[in-house]
């Protein structure tokens, strides 16, 4: 039987009698195993309750049968580097992702982007440690589309029509937000804002953006924006009062935002 990047014989891929594992397209990465999501760290050994597992970038403690499964649902029976799983184990503390979601009639392709990341993390919480909501603001107002959850039939359900509007009240967008967050309670929290920042509903869009700002940053949450149209607009007001973090829309991924979590839990 082959074995899987970072797998001994002690550890077969397979129970006896079980069909070869599929081959395997070890990733080129410099010995790296990835960072895990919040409350939990990757299996450095066998201590502790495995919980899920995640994706990893590394090649040393991978998680045969979980990468196996992985392929297996994409309907292949070779393991790409995309397919690559390690375990994850207990640790303390929840967290919850709030994605604040411009939904203004042109940013269409950002929400659709916003809902395949919240889905795709979901899909990899084999835990109900973390959960993820959406809230959506166009029009005047903003909506919570998606409550705390951790049930990615539920999110489907919850995102399958995505509304839009002809405005963009980003202020109202984060003080949703922070409700969520503040009604959640969690250990960590992390706000994904996804927008052009063109706030235009407002009197003064800047000074009621960076107000709504400071109060999402009394949350302790950790904020990224995700800068969807060519011009920052108001995002750099939000990043500024925030501390937070800018990402191109093409670079909104599920790691990305694991990455962010790891980082709310420090």
């Amino acid at each position: 039987v082959p074995l899987v990047p970072g797998q001994s014989r002690a550890e077969p891929a397979e129970k006896p009698g079980a069909a070869a594992a599929p081959d395997i397209d070890a990733p080129e990465t410099d010995g790296g195993t990835g960072s895990g999501r919040a409350g939990v760290a990757p299996a450095a050994g066998n201590r502790g309750t495995r919980v899920r597992t995640e994706r990893t970038d590394g090649t040393s403690g991978i998680d045969a049968a979980a990468s196996v499964r992985t392929a297996a649902k994409r309907g292949s029976s070779r393991i790409e580097h995309r397919d690559l799983r390690q375990s994850v184990r207990s640790g303390d503390g929840e967290a919850l992702v709030v994605f604040a979601v411009d939904a203004s009639a042109s940013m269409r392709p950002a929400m659709r982007a916003a809902k395949g990341v919240t889905l795709e993390l979901l899909e990899d919480a084999y835990t109900e440690r973390d959960s993820v909501a959406v809230v959506a603001f166009a029009g005047e107002d903003a909506e919570v589309l998606l409550p705390p959850t951790d049930s990615v039939t539920l999110a489907a359900r919850h995102l399958k029509e995505l509304p839009t509007g002809d405005r963009t009240p980003l202020p109202a967008g984060l003080r949703t937000a922070r409700e969520v967050v503040d009604a959640a309670d969690p250990e960590a929290a992390v706000v994904v804002v996804v927008s052009d920042g063109r706030a235009n509903t407002a009197e003064s869009p800047t000074a009621d953006t960076r107000e709504a700002a400071q109060s999402l940053a009394e949350t302790g949450a950790r904020v990224v924006c995700v800068d969807a149209g060519e011009k920052r607009g108001v995002l750099g007001d939000i990043l500024a009062v925030t501390d937070g973090e800018r990402v191109p829309l093409d670079a909104l991924t599920p790691e990305r935002v694991e990455r962010a979590v790891s980082d709310a839990r420090r």
